[in-house]
């Protein structure tokens, strides 16, 4: 770990605490989170009060795949992002690489919801499910402006904040190799236990600065790749076993599928997002040989086209016939995954040959 846990060494490039950024900074972060939390309000309302979703035109998939995802995801992004933004004090200089990390992520949050939104929207213009909307449909509806107007706020935002950025080692923005969200754990542990009794601050102090914790995290940043995948498993057996309950499931292979539908989504996600937001960058000597970053990028192909295969059975039924089986549904959604892993190796390895 850096010898200053505040701003790692490497990230030299900071942004001064009188900078026009930092105000731009601060209000994109206060947007993105009240537009996370109205966005998680307005989908778990929408997802899981029966008399609400009874006449929703996007209570089926695939529109409805889409809200089962981001429902779980914006509001842990947005609780991470919150948490690290704990270290955007008002009288310090900030490290440029922290700042547009954070930007990053509250508008990959925002670019989520607004895709959810236009998720629904589509839903609305194609008439799903005209045949069951009620007299709650058209509020249901309106209320839809909500999400989507904050959306398109916190995005605005977020762009601002960009511009006012100065011209960093990249064009705007910060070098990939300056620091990642674990060079900021210790700080966010210690800024958010400052609250708590002295004797606890003392020891979570104590806790951060254990050369345990530096190599807990050079794990992490070792292993990620399995980590994701050890961590969306369990998510997804989890979320597929409360599906089991409150649905009253008995085939086991209804709950195989939906677990591994789950946690190829999630995975995909932790995936796109590390590449994205620069959470666990491995700080490895060598270059990565290119048939294991052709693995790892068929790894995540397969892992996305899991979810999207299942989510998109309905518009594929004229080539692949029905799927209204556990087994065909099963079937199809690792023939999926299986066809987007070897695709994206082969293109992987071709254009790294190149």
């Amino acid at each position: 770990m850096p010898n200053r846990p505040d701003v790692p060494a490497a990230a030299d490039a900071t942004l001064p605490a009188d900078h026009p950024a930092r105000t731009a900074v601060r209000r994109a972060a206060r947007d993105g989170l009240a537009t996370a939390v109205l966005f998680t309000a307005f989908a778990e309302v929408t997802s899981h009060v029966r008399a609400v979703r009874a006449g929703s035109p996007w209570q089926d998939d695939p529109y409805d795949a889409v809200v089962s995802f981001t429902l779980f995801l914006v509001p842990a992004l947005a609780a991470l992002a919150a948490a690290r933004a704990v270290l955007l004090r008002r009288d310090e200089p900030q490290p440029r690489f922290r700042i547009g990390q954070l930007l990053r992520a509250w508008g990959l949050c925002a670019a989520l919801i607004a895709t959810t939104a236009l998720t629904d929207w589509t839903a609305v213009a194609l008439r799903a499910d005209r045949g069951q909307w009620n007299g709650m449909t058209p509020w249901l509806v309106a209320s839809l402006a909500l999400p989507t107007a904050a959306a398109a706020l916190a995005g605005t935002r977020v762009l601002r904040a960009h511009r006012l950025l100065p011209p960093g080692p990249r064009g705007r923005g910060e070098s990939a190799a300056a620091g990642d969200w674990l060079d900021d754990l210790a700080p966010v542990v210690r800024g958010l236990a400052v609250h708590l009794p002295a004797p606890l601050t003392r020891a979570v102090d104590q806790a951060v600065t254990h050369r345990r914790f530096a190599s807990a995290v050079r794990f992490t940043r070792r292993h990620v790749v399995g980590l994701a995948g050890a961590a969306a498993g369990l998510c997804g057996a989890l979320l597929a076993a409360a599906e089991a309950v409150g649905e009253g499931w008995t085939d086991p292979l209804l709950w195989l599928t939906a677990a591994l539908v789950h946690a190829g989504g999630f995975f995909a996600f932790a995936m796109l997002c590390n590449a994205t937001l620069s959470i666990a960058v491995p700080r490895a000597n060598g270059r990565r040989r290119g048939s294991a970053r052709a693995a790892r990028h068929a790894v995540t192909a397969a892992a996305l086209a899991v979810p999207l295969t299942g989510a998109l059975r309905a518009p594929l039924r004229p080539l692949i016939g029905r799927t209204n089986t556990v087994p065909a549904l099963a079937e199809l959604v690792l023939t999926g995954a299986a066809v987007a892993g070897v695709l994206t190796f082969v293109v992987a390895v071709a254009l790294g040959s190149d």
